[in-house]
C-alpha cells in the first residue's frame, strides 16, 4: 500500500514522459561516456562508513530544502568529504530535481551516480544510461520488479531496488526464484502509506534480506538518518551502506556534516 501522495506523484510522473522523450531528443550524440564503478563495489571496497549523498533540492514533506543549488560544488563537496555515491534527484515537480543536475553531478565528480525517481517507463532508464549513471533506483511498489531490473541491467545500469516493508519480502523471493540476485536493496524507513519514518524498519527488514540472499547482496539503509549515533544503531542490523539526503542538503557546511556521520569529527 501506498498514501495518495505517492499515487499522485505518479501519476504526475506519468503524464510528464513527454518531456522526457523530449530531452532524449535533444541529448542527440552528445552523451557521456561511463567507465566509472558502480555503487556496489564503491560500497564493498570502500574504507570506513559507506555513505550515499542526495542532491535533492526539495521535498513533498519538507517544501524547499536549498534553493541555492549549484549541483557543481556540492557533488564536489559531498566528494571531498569521502562519500562512497551521489544519489540525484530526477524527479521535476515534488522533489524539484533534473536530469541536467544529474548530469552535472556525473561530469563533476568521479563518483557512482545513482538516478533516484519514481522510474516508471523505460525512458527514463534510457536517459539515466546516456547522461552516464551508473545505478537506478527502482521502487518495488510503484512497478513491475523483474522487468524494470531487466531493462535497467541491459542498459549496463545497477538497480537499486527498493523495499519498505515485509510483504515485499516476497516480491524479493520471486525475483531469486526467477534466477536473480540483486546486486542491491534499499530499505526505505519511510512507510509509504504514513509517510512516516522509523529506523527500526531497517533493524527489522535487513536481517531477512540477508537470509533470503546471503552475503551476495548489499543492503543500504534510507531515510531518517541525522547522527553518527544512528548509523550505529542500524550497524547492528548487518547495514552495508547509508543514503543520507535532507539533513546532509540542509546543512551549512555539507563536507563537516558527512565527516560527523562518519563518525570522523
Amino acid at each position: 500500500m501506498i498514501s495518495n501522495k505517492i499515487k499522485e506523484i505518479v501519476e504526475n510522473r506519468k503524464k510528464t514522459l513527454h518531456l522526457d522523450e523530449a530531452f532524449k531528443k535533444n541529448l542527440g550524440l552528445n552523451v557521456h561516456k561511463n567507465e566509472r564503478e558502480q555503487l556496489s563495489h564503491a560500497i564493498r571496497t570502500h574504507l570506513g562508513i559507506p555513505i550515499i549523498s542526495e542532491i535533492k533540492p526539495a521535498s513533498p514533506t519538507l517544501g524547499n530544502i536549498r534553493i541555492d543549488l549549484d549541483v557543481k560544488m556540492i557533488a564536489r563537496e559531498m566528494e571531498s568529504a569521502g562519500v562512497v555515491g551521489l544519489s540525484v534527484l530526477t524527479e521535476p515537480n515534488y522533489f524539484q530535481g533534473s536530469y541536467e543536475n544529474l548530469q552535472l553531478a556525473v561530469n563533476s565528480t568521479k563518483l557512482p551516480c545513482l538516478l533516484k525517481d519514481f522510474v516508471i517507463d523505460p525512458i527514463q532508464l534510457e536517459i539515466a544510461a546516456l547522461l552516464g549513471a551508473t545505478n537506478v533506483l527502482i521502487i518495488n511498489s510503484i512497478c513491475n520488479l523483474i522487468d524494470m531490473h531487466d531493462q535497467a541491467s541491459l542498459l549496463g545500469l545497477e538497480p537499486l531496488i527498493e523495499i519498505h516493508n515485509r510483504e515485499e519480502i516476497k516480491d524479493l523471493r520471486e525475483l531469486r526464484d526467477n534466477g536473480v540476485t540483486p546486486k542491491l536493496i534499499g530499505v526505505n524507513n519511510r512507510n509509504l502509506k504514513t509517510m512516516e519514518i522509523n529506523l527500526q524498519t531497517s533493524i527489522d527488514l535487513i536481517p531477512q534480506i540477508k537470509e533470503l540472499f546471503g552475503e551476495e547482496v548489499l543492503v543500504i539503509s534510507e531515510s531518517g538518518i541525522n547522527t553518527h549515533r544512528d548509523i550505529q544503531f542500524l550497524q547492528s542490523s548487518k547495514a552495508d551502506a547509508y543514503l543520507i539526503g535532507s539533513l546532509i542538503m540542509k546543512s551549512d557546511c555539507m563536507k563537516d556534516t558527512i565527516v560527523s556521520l562518519r563518525g570522523m569529527k
